[in-house]
Formats: structure tokens, sequence, C-alpha cells
């Protein structure tokens, strides 16, 4: 057989002929750039209207790389021999294409994004060579998780305990199938979730999820199926969903519970959508459907402030989004060490829907939604992110808004090596007209980690993060990817508040450790934080100490 030379190269996460997985990517030149961007020169052979895809081969890696002298120890081979590894059906279903379609480079990138978010698959690679009778083989290599874990954490915030306890297995028998019961106890609540989720029913693009809790305040329940734009070249979308909660919520204030309700929700909707393609990368989407909400509100023994409203909405919508295409691989962004796929193109949404008073009862509105997001190089070592969003109602009846709220985020990294960045955030927010129900708050988990959860309120807010970050890659137990962070926040709201208390601008420094798994929960970044706030106030203690499971670093 006559190959093209340099078509098919190895991935640098794959270190041998035999594709076992590597613990460290060896830096070269093609990884030591500040933009951490990878396989710059990846190379796919050309196409050609005669192409086709006419071989492929799945090499799926297990969980642990027993070759390497630190991962061939009993615990680890017995995991490797006791995980089931992901069917080879599931992993063919992901791909854009098949044996005899034609060779597109771009559903090949494509395919290899989506493989990567499934939460079941660590890391993917696709490679491609060609035959002197422009035939294409394509190789698909893969590296498996360990899927069945238990769902333990126990956090302390502002003097409050919170804890999760249950299972979780995102790869039921191999079929990439979802499934977790867990039980969880806060100061609002105590109860247990039951959720199912099938990424790919009978192995097809259409998806299905069920999820049921049983609170000590009430009940939850989700029924949804929907057949999702799964690809940029997807033609057409259409689903359905219904969701039922029924809770007590409280109002804080100062980390203090002020008030509580009732809250009965209940939500219906139904869509299709089409998409067509348009020049530079550009995806246009347009989705019309009919939606219904219902939300009722009751006061308990311990409402001491005003409760909301009852309020309903009926109506039809019409939603676009303009989606452009231009993603890169970088790694050391929002995990370590993982392959992340980054879009630097834009992403616009907007729906817009008309609730009229002959429907329900209630006045007539409109439904607005925007949001918009972009990130850019602005030189060889330095991105900015960028996102925005608007959202709410407008009451034609008495022409007027309600429940407005708008935000704008701007994200800037500086690269100062591989391993190590500054990263800044900037985040405002404006609220107007929000019912009894809704609150805008600042405090621990939302950006302050020095004070605690929903610590002030109000109707406007600004928050600043700067910190200095460090992606040492190290392999911690070979189950983890350590990082760490020295930080600083400064933040404060104002404006109307449901408790009108005289808030003060709140800073706090503080460092932190981050750990993101390499063998299991792919995309998550567990953080544990330690914070003092500077010029502390009385009621809040002098250290904060936060564990918290994010998606981002």
């Amino acid at each position: 057989m006559c190959v093209s030379g340099a078509a098919f190269a190895e991935p640098n996460t794959f270190n041998s002929q035999e594709n076992s997985c590597s613990n460290q990517r060896q830096d070269n030149n093609e990884d030591i750039n500040l933009k951490r961007q990878l396989d710059i020169q990846q190379a796919f052979p050309k196409e050609a209207e005669n192409k086709r895809i006419t071989k492929i081969t799945l090499k799926q890696l297990n969980v642990f790389d027993t070759s390497l002298p630190e991962e061939n120890n009993f615990l680890f081979r017995f995991a490797n021999h006791a995980h089931i590894t992901t069917e080879p059906e599931v992993i063919l279903s992901t791909l854009l294409f098949s044996q005899d379609s034609k060779y597109d480079i771009k559903e090949l990138a494509e395919s290899e994004r989506l493989l990567r978010q499934q939460n079941y698959l660590y890391d993917a690679r696709i490679y491609a060579e060609e035959t002197c009778k422009n035939e294409i083989h394509v190789t698909v290599v893969t590296r498996d998780l360990w899927t069945l874990l238990p769902d333990i954490s126990f956090s302390r915030s502002g003097g409050e305990n919170s804890s999760r306890l249950g299972f979780r297995e995102t790869n039921l028998l191999g079929y990439g199938k979802r499934l977790s019961f867990t039980a969880t106890e806060d100061k609002d609540r105590n109860g247990y979730l039951f959720v199912y989720d099938d990424p790919a029913i009978l192995s097809s693009r259409y998806r299905g999820r069920i999820e049921y809790a049983d609170n000590s305040d009430g009940e939850r329940h989700y029924l949804g199926a929907y057949l999702p734009f799964y690809s940029i070249k997807s033609t057409h979308s259409y689903g359905f969903y219904t969701f039922a909660n029924k809770r007590v919520e409280s109002i804080y204030s100062r980390n203090e519970v002020v008030s509580e309700f009732l809250h009965d929700t209940e939500i219906n909707d139904a869509y299709y959508g089409f998409a067509v393609q348009a020049p530079k990368q550009w995806t246009h989407r347009y989705t019309v459907g009919l939606h219904n909400e219902q939300h009722n509100f009751k006061t308990t023994p311990y409402s001491f402030l005003a409760v909301a409203d009852n309020r309903a909405l009926t109506y039809p919508y019409f939603q676009g989004q303009w989606l452009q295409d231009d993603y890169i691989k970088v790694r050391n962004f929002d995990s370590i060490y993982r392959t992340e796929d980054l879009n630097l193109g834009w992403n616009v949404k907007a729906k817009l829907g008309y609730s009229s008073n002959n429907w329900v009862d209630d006045d007539s509105h409109v439904i607005y939604q925007f949001s918009a997001s972009k990130a850019h190089y602005t030189t060889e070592r330095s991105l900015w992110r960028f996102n925005t969003s608007i959202q709410g109602e407008w009451n034609t009846d008495q022409n007027e808004a309600r429940n407005f709220m708008s935000a704008v985020n701007f994200q800037y990294y500086l690269n100062t090596s591989i391993q190590q960045s500054w990263f800044a955030n900037l985040s405002l927010k404006y609220a107007k007209n929000l019912t009894a129900d809704k609150q805008l708050v600042l405090g621990g988990e939302t950006g302050l980690r020095g004070y605690p959860l929903n610590y002030q309120q109000g109707s406007r807010s600004a928050l600043v993060n700067l910190e200095k970050r460090y992606y040492w890659e190290y392999d911690l137990l070979q189950l983890f990817k350590v990082g760490g962070a020295l930080f600083f926040d400064a933040g404060k709201v104002t404006g109307k508040a449901q408790v009108n208390v005289d808030n003060s601008l709140l800073k706090n420094i503080g460092m932190g450790l981050r750990l993101a798994p390499s063998r299991a929960n792919a995309g998550i970044v567990l953080h544990l934080d330690i914070a003092a706030p500077i010029n502390k106030e009385d009621n809040i203690d002098s250290v904060q100490w936060l564990f918290t499971v994010k998606n981002r670093f």
C-alpha cells in the first residue's frame, strides 16, 4: 500500500505506535507556544471530489496505561479489568462520517470535538491516511474514563453545611447512558434525586432525560426528548420537555435567611428548528416553538417579606442562533493538561415571544432574550473572552419591564509560560423590577470567596477577580492533574433590595488548590479555596473555607 507522507502523525496525547496513553504530553515545537494551541501542524490528506473513507479503525485505550511503570500496579490493573470499555457502536454512532462516506476534513475535526464532549472519554484524536487509490483510512483513538463513581461532597460556607451522598454511572454497561441517585442535605432542604439521561437513544442522534426528586419541601420532575442540532451541518432539530418543581425557597441578606415562600412551578415546551449554512464559517439556526409556564406562590410560617404574585405565560416564540465555526485545540485554560476546544468565533442567540392576556390569567407580555459571546487572541500570549446577555418581559398593558436582567462579562488571560498565567475577570449585572421570588446576589460561590454565599443583594452588582494561575500538570496518585491559584476578589451590590442594608465594597485575598480528574469526571475541576476578607464585618468568620466543583479552573 502506498501512503502519503506526513498524513498520519501520532498525537501528543498518545506516545507509541501501539497508541498507549502517556501521562505527560511531550513539549515540542508544536506545544511550546504561548497561545497554548495544540496540533498546529496536524495535517490531513487534501480533499478531492473522488476521495472516500474506505476504512475506519477504532483504537480504544483503557483507563490506565499499565505499560508505564507508575501505572502498572495491582489497583490500576484491577480497575482496567473491572472497567467496561465503551462499546464500539457508541463511538461509531457519535462520528459524523461512516465507511464509504465522502472524505470531509471538517467532519473529521468536528467528530473529534463531539467525542471529547462525551463524559465517558478523557480525550480523542482522529487521523487519516491516504492510499495511492485515493482511498482514505481513518483511525479514531479514544481513552476511556472510570465512570462508576460515588457522589460524595461536603462543604461549609458562612457557618452552614451542605452534603451529597450517592452514586452516578455515566457509561452504563458501556453504552454511554447516564444513571445517578443522590441524597442531598443543606440548610434549606434534604431529599433525593434520581436521573436517567440517554444521549443517544438506540444509538441514534435522539436524546432523552428523566429526573425525579423528592425533597422535604416538595418534589420535582423533568421529562424530555429531542433531536438537537448535533453538528454544524445539522439541518433540523425538534423536541419537547415538561418540568414541575415544588419547593420552599429562601430570601437572603447578610448570610441570613430573612424570609421564605413556597414556589410551585410548571413549564412545558415544544419546538421545531431548521438550519442553513452561510459563508465564512457561519451557521444560522431558526426555531419556532410554543412555551407555557406557571408560577404559584404561597406563604409559610416563616414568610416575613411580601410574597410574589402568581404569574403565567403562554406564548409562541421565534428563536435564532448565529454560530461562527472557528475552533482550535488548546490546553491549560479551563482545565489542566486536558485537550480543550476553544471557539474563537461569535455565538449569538436571540429569542422573542408574545403572551396575550387572552390566553392566561395575567397581563400581556413580550418575552425577550439575547446573548452573545466571543473569544479573541489580542497577541501571541493574551486572550480576551467576552459574553453578554439580556432577558426579561415587557408588560404591554402597563408599559413596564418585569424581571429585567442584563449582564456583561470580560475575561483576560496573559500566558507567561505553558504552565503559568495571569487571569482577570470583570462582571457587571443590572436588574430592574424583579419579582419577590428573584434576587441579584453576591458572595461565596458567586465570586467573592472570602464571604458567605448570598451575602449582599440589590439591583446592580460589580465584581472583579484577579488570579495568578499555576497549571503544574503534576499527577497526584495518577488520578488528578494539579494546579493552584493566588487570588484577589472585590465586589459590591447596590440599588433596590428587598432588605435595605448599607452595602460596602467587599474585598478578600486567598489561595486555592485545583484538581482536574484525569481518570474520571472529565471536564470538571475541583476547587479548594481558603480566603480571608479584608476589613471584615463582625458577622462573618475571619477565614472562609470553600470546596466547590466547577467546569472551569
